[in-house]
C-alpha cells in the first residue's frame, strides 16, 4: 500500500523549538556588543527542521528586522527565508523616497517598480508583480508608503507568502486579515509592519556602528564583514562621459576611447534605479529597467553574459520588450558582448562599474550600438 505523505505539509505551518538562549553578544577586541533574541515568533530555520534563533543589538533604537509587528501570522511565526526576504526588500526600499514595491524571491527581486508618473500604489504593485508573476507565487512583497485597500486588494488576488510596509489603512488590513483563521490559501499571508527604515545606513559615510554582515564557512569560521554602502546619492554622482586614455599612440590614431552619446534624463534616472536594485540581486547581477520598473533580472550566473542572456530570456518569456530600457550591471564587463548583445535588443543606456582589462572595447561596443554608457567606479557583488 503507498505511503501518505499528505501529512508533511503540516510542517511548513508549524514552529520547532529551539534551544538558543535569551541573550548573546559579539565582542570584537575590548568592544562587547549585547544582542538580545528577538520578539516575534519564529518557525524554523532555512528549512523546516532546522531549529533557528535571531538577536536584534540590545541597545539600539534603529530597525530590527525580527523585532517586526506582526499584524497576521504572527502565531505561526516567521521562517528565516522570511526574514532573510523581507531584510532584502527593506534594503533595497531604504534607497526610495517616492512610492516603491518590491517583490522578493529567494533573497533577489523578482519584480521592482517606483513612481514615476503620478500611478497610484496599486499600478506601482500591479507593475511590479508583472515583471515575473510566475516567481511572485509565494513572494515576499514591500513597500515603502502605507498600504491602502485597492493595494491590499491586488496582493489578495495571487498568493504571497508575506507584506511587509510601514503601515496599512483600516480597510487595508482587513482585507489582508480575510479569511484568518481558515484554511483557504491566501490565509498563509504574513503581515508585518516596520519602522524606522532612514535610520539603516546605505551610503558611504553613513554611521555603521554595531552593523556587521556575518557569515559561517564550511570549518566554522565566522566572517565579519560592514554593510554594503553606495558613493552614488543621485544621478550626480554618475559619471555619465567615461574615458579610457590610449595607451598606444599607434592605435586608433592615438585617440582617447570615450562615450559618443550622453544619456537623456529618464535613462540616467532609470539607471539610478537598476543600480540600486542591482546592489540587492545575487552577483552575477543585471538588471533591466524602464520607467522605473524592473522588466528582467539576471540572477547567480557565473559568466557575465549567461547573467545578461538569463535576464534576456526571462524577458522574452514574461512578454516584455526590452526596446528603450536601460541596463545595470554589478561588476565589469570583461568582453564587449554583453554591450554588442543589450544593443540588439534596443537598450539605450548602460551603468557599470568599470575596471576591466577590456573597458577600451566595452566603450567602443556602446558607441557602435548608440549606447549611453555610464560609469559608478564601484562593484555591488552580493555573494551569497
Amino acid at each position: 500500500m503507498p505511503t501518505d505523505v499528505s501529512s508533511f505539509k503540516d510542517v511548513y505551518k508549524t514552529a520547532i523549538k529551539s534551544c538558543f538562549p535569551e541573550q548573546a553578544a559579539i565582542i570584537l577586541g575590548d568592544k562587547k556588543i549585547p544582542l538580545r533574541a528577538v520578539s516575534t515568533q519564529l518557525r524554523y530555520g532555512t528549512n523546516p527542521h532546522q531549529p533557528f534563533a535571531a538577536y536584534a543589538p540590545a541597545d539600539s533604537s534603529s530597525l530590527s528586522v525580527g523585532n517586526l509587528e506582526m499584524l497576521k501570522g504572527g502565531k505561526s511565526g516567521l521562517s528565516l527565508t522570511n526574514l532573510q526576504d523581507m531584510s532584502q526588500a527593506l534594503n533595497l526600499l531604504k534607497y526610495f523616497k517616492r512610492p516603491a514595491c518590491t517583490v522578493m524571491k529567494h533573497v533577489n527581486p523578482c519584480g521592482f517598480k517606483v513612481e514615476t508618473q503620478g500611478e497610484s500604489l496599486e499600478q506601482i504593485y500591479r507593475i511590479a508583480r508583472q515583471c515575473d508573476e510566475r516567481s511572485a507565487f509565494g513572494s515576499i512583497t514591500g513597500f515603502n508608503v502605507k498600504v491602502d485597500a485597492a493595494t491590499a486588494e491586488a496582493i489578495m488576488e495571487t498568493f504571497v507568502e508575506g507584506v511587509i510596509a510601514p503601515g496599512y489603512d483600516d480597510k487595508a488590513l482587513e482585507i489582508l486579515r480575510k479569511n484568518e483563521g481558515t484554511k483557504k490559501r491566501n490565509n498563509a499571508i504574513r503581515v508585518a509592519k516596520f519602522s524606522n527604515l532612514e535610520a539603516v545606513p546605505k551610503y558611504v559615510g553613513d554611521d555603521t556602528a554595531g552593523y556587521f554582515n556575518l557569515r559561517n564557512l564550511a570549518d566554522g569560521t565566522i566572517t565579519f564583514e560592514t554593510p554594503y554602502l553606495t558613493r552614488i546619492k543621485t544621478i550626480e554622482d554618475f559619471i555619465t562621459d567615461p574615458m579610457i586614455a590610449n595607451s598606444d599612440p599607434a592605435v586608433n590614431s592615438g585617440r582617447d576611447f570615450a562615450v559618443n552619446r550622453k544619456p537623456t534624463g529618464r535613462e540616467t534616472d532609470d539607471c539610478l534605479t537598476a543600480w540600486y536594485v542591482n546592489i540587492n540581486v545575487r552577483s552575477n547581477g543585471i538588471v533591466f529597467v524602464r520607467d522605473g520598473a524592473a522588466i528582467a533580472v539576471g540572477t547567480g550566473e557565473q559568466e557575465r553574459i549567461g547573467a545578461v542572456e538569463q535576464a534576456i530570456d526571462k524577458a522574452d518569456k514574461k512578454g516584455h520588450t526590452l526596446k528603450g530600457a536601460v541596463m545595470s550591471s554589478d561588476a565589469f564587463f570583461p568582453q564587449r558582448d554583453s554591450i554588442d548583445t543589450v544593443g540588439a535588443r534596443g537598450v539605450t543606456a548602460v551603468v557599470w562599474p568599470a575596471g576591466s582589462l577590456k573597458d577600451a572595447d566595452v566603450i567602443q561596443a556602446a558607441n557602435d550600438n548608440n549606447i549611453a554608457l555610464i560609469a559608478t567606479l564601484e562593484r555591488c557583488f552580493l555573494h551569497i
